[in-house]
């Protein structure tokens, strides 16, 4: 006969350390969260890893941000691709593409046609537009890196998510000594690599086989002009629940239409951020006395009702049908047969 088996001690959990809890007030500027999916932590994007971002944007009424990262033009880098990526954006952007992407609506309002004209190019290359000849391929990037034409950064861009009902909320913890300091976040954007250099190429094909198929039929380009398309047809999804179009479009509709802010960005290393940190992110510890006890508002039973499944009381269960006795059979059995 096997004895009976050992349960082990269970290993003694003790407490490593102990904090005080501070919730900060809410400040008036905003606290968001950028998450990286795409990047590894061990490379973040500041200037001491040789990625600093340039320049920071975001669309307040719809919730878009997006971040360009400069690129080292001089170490791993294809010139020629560069070259024609970036010269696809210059064009565009000069020919009325007011954006990409779907924080730009996806090109509502944008006057594709316009932006690749014959004629244009034709005057430009008789006005000695083209790189003048003698000079290095090197000497030639270097002219389309002033001028504006290589893409030497990369864009990433998200949209930001708000704290809704129901939903996680989340907020930043800093230390001081034995305190936690908890900071709640105004929302939280995933920022991942946008490709507005492949729609903005793709822009340009689109509006030359245009003005080819235009001028095979004889006919003039014309300037397109922005125009209010009014939604009113209905789809269905691939479950059959109807959707909503119109709001899409409207969104859409929104987001091509307002403008970027542009906001300053400060390096994590810069004196500026350092100073930000310990100002926004700690209450004062003149005010610590001042500052309201936080009291939980259930007790253990209810925030365990709260956090899990409905609780299904004894006696509460819906009883089991009994079966149909025979007469009842035969009755339902009349009951078909006569209709």
């Amino acid at each position: 006969m096997n004895p009976e088996p050992i349960i082990p001690e269970t290993e003694d959990d003790p407490v490593i350390a102990e904090y005080d809890v501070y919730i900060t007030p809410e400040l008036q500027e905003q606290v968001y969260l950028l998450q990286f999916p795409n990047r590894d932590r061990e490379q973040p994007y500041n200037f001491r890893h040789g990625a600093q971002p340039v320049e920071m944007r975001m669309k307040p009424k719809t919730n878009f941000m997006e971040l360009d990262i400069a690129t080292n033009v001089a170490s791993n880098f294809d010139k020629s691709k560069g070259m024609l990526w970036g010269s696809a954006i210059k064009t565009a952007k000069e020919s009325g593409a007011a954006g990409f992407g779907m924080s730009s609506g996806f090109g509502k309002g944008n006057r594709g046609n316009e932006l690749f004209n014959p004629d244009k190019k034709g005057k430009k290359a008789r006005d000695g537009g083209q790189p003048p000849l003698g000079k290095t391929r090197s000497e030639r990037f270097d002219d389309a890196n002033e001028a504006g034409k290589v893409l030497n950064k990369q864009t990433l861009g998200g949209q930001i998510v708000l704290p809704a009902e129901g939903k996680p909320m989340y907020m930043l913890g800093t230390f001081r000594e034995k305190e936690l300091h908890l900071t709640q976040v105004t929302g939280v954007c995933q920022m991942r690599p946008q490709f507005h250099h492949i729609d903005a190429r793709s822009q340009i094909v689109k509006a030359a086989q245009l003005h080819k198929a235009q001028r095979a039929n004889g006919e003039t380009p014309r300037q397109s002009e922005a125009r209010v398309v009014g939604q009113s047809a209905r789809a269905t999804g691939p479950d059959g629940e109807e959707m909503n179009v119109s709001g899409t479009s409207k969104f859409l509709t929104d987001a091509a239409e307002e403008p970027w802010t542009t906001l300053t960005f400060h390096d994590e290393d810069q004196e500026e951020s350092y100073g930000i940190y310990a100002e926004k992110l700690f209450i004062a510890k003149e005010k610590l006395d001042s500052v309201p006890k936080l009291e939980a508002g259930m007790g253990n039973e209810m925030f365990l009702d709260a956090i899990s499944s409905p609780r299904v009381e004894l006696g509460l269960r819906p009883k089991r049908r009994a079966p149909l006795t025979r007469k009842e059979r035969n009755e339902l059995a009349d009951e078909a047969v006569g209709s």
